[in-house]
């Protein structure tokens, strides 16, 4: 399966154990939001992605599917 690379931008700074949750992602903090990059492989992987951030009371910004 092809795998699409997304930015998904929450509110807030996250801990470094907050971070470590989402380790297949690059995050970096751009106060006052967070934003992680990465790649997904399918729909699954991008409803997992936000369900974690829900679970972990993080409220999603903006998410878009990067080109290329």
């Amino acid at each position: 399966m092809a795998t699409a690379r997304y930015e998904v931008r929450v509110n807030g700074r996250l801990s470094e154990r907050a971070q470590g949750a989402f380790c297949t992602m690059d995050v970096r903090p751009v106060p006052p939001q967070t934003i992680m990059f990465g790649e997904l492989s399918g729909q699954s992987d991008l409803c997992d992605l936000l369900a974690l951030c829900s679970a972990m009371g993080l409220e999603v910004v903006s998410l878009q599917r990067l080109p290329g």
